[in-house]
């Protein structure tokens, strides 16, 4: 029944519904990510303790780091393995998702190593000072150390589940994670919960991220049948057109990314003399993208529309088949949109 599905989704439907289909759930959990990028901020916010909102501040740069891996072995991951659904070369898309997976696995677990060995000269990079040091090492137990895999893994598990079609239940992992964290941080940040601050909202984006990795392993388990996501150890595959496929479209992705980390980092450390400066700033640019929002959820829309459409384009019965004339109305329907 779901391999039925998929079909029409892919083959019988035209791009611009298959399109639509795949991004409006996708926007809505991008759009979700926002408030769930801004609870630990203001949550420890309501600490009324600058030190505490610097933790979480000086800390985000690694955070987003992250991203740099979630797209070079999510997107890069994703989209080659929606080419070569549309070739129906479904041995490589077992290998690609494997790759995807164990790839990231071990750049979570090289990132979590190398920032807790290198974490006082890291800091220091940051711009942590004696003050400030203490709880941001706190932060970056829960959401480095312990939290790089599974906050790496869940993302790039959404983008494997998602370049099948599988988009709602992507966006449904995603969104139970936001909504977890933003439930917990209170729990364990404020002084009525467990009072941890700082360290309190890693421990909650660490429990979420766990337990959204644990929803889309149970997905490939319960799916196992006839899902085309694979992450068994027997399709991992080291070939040369694999890792040249995934790091082509994977490595610019990841670059912006990287290049975002350098900015929030001189800012973070331009703004370090004042304590509350750096909080202000990191907290302006989250409620910056909620209230300017127009130009913010264009953004975002078009990014999402843009990948499901390459992602569609790259189905069986559309590229490399007598539909091809079908991406003009792909393309239509994202200039519409």
């Amino acid at each position: 029944m779901a391999e039925s599905k998929r079909e029409i989704l892919f083959e019988k439907e035209t791009i611009s519904r298959a399109v639509m289909a795949l991004s409006v759930p996708t926007i809505v959990s991008s759009l979700v990510m926002v408030m769930y990028n801004m609870a630990d901020t203001y949550f420890v916010g309501l600490l009324n303790d600058p030190v505490q909102t610097g933790a979480v501040t000086l800390a985000a740069p690694v955070l987003l780091a992250f991203n740099a891996v979630n797209n070079l072995f999510g997107v890069g991951s994703s989209s080659m393995m929606s080419r070569a659904m549309g070739r129906k070369d479904m041995d490589t898309v077992y290998r690609c998702s494997a790759f995807g997976f164990y790839g990231a696995l071990v750049c979570g677990l090289l990132f979590s190593l190398v920032c807790t060995v290198f974490r006082e000269p890291l800091l220091v990079i940051l711009g942590a000072d004696a003050l400030t040091s203490p709880p941001t090492n706190g932060y970056m137990d829960w959401t480095v150390t312990l939290g790089a895999v599974p906050s790496i893994l869940n993302v790039v598990m959404a983008y494997l589940i998602r370049s099948e079609g599988a988009a709602l239940h992507a966006s449904i992992g995603t969104m139970s994670g936001c909504f977890l964290n933003i439930i917990l941080d209170p729990i364990f940040i404020l002084p009525w919960g467990f009072n941890m601050g700082a360290a309190g909202a890693g421990f909650a984006t660490c429990i979420s991220n766990v337990c959204a990795l644990v929803y889309f392993l149970a997905y490939l388990f319960v799916k196992r049948k006839s899902t085309c996501v694979s992450i068994s150890p027997r399709h991992i595959s080291l070939n040369k057109k694999i890792i040249a496929g995934v790091c082509g479209v994977g490595v610019p992705a990841s670059i912006q990314n990287l290049l975002n980390v350098v900015g929030s980092t001189a800012l973070n450390n331009l703004a370090a003399e004042k304590m509350n400066c750096s909080g202000f700033f990191w907290t302006f640019g989250r409620i910056r993208c909620i209230f300017m929002g127009n130009d913010f959820r264009r953004k975002v829309s078009s990014y999402e529309l843009s990948n499901q459409k390459s992602r569609s384009c790259g189905r069986p019965g559309h590229w490399g088949s007598d539909r091809r004339g079908l991406g003009r109305d792909g393309e239509k329907g994202v200039v519409c949109a």
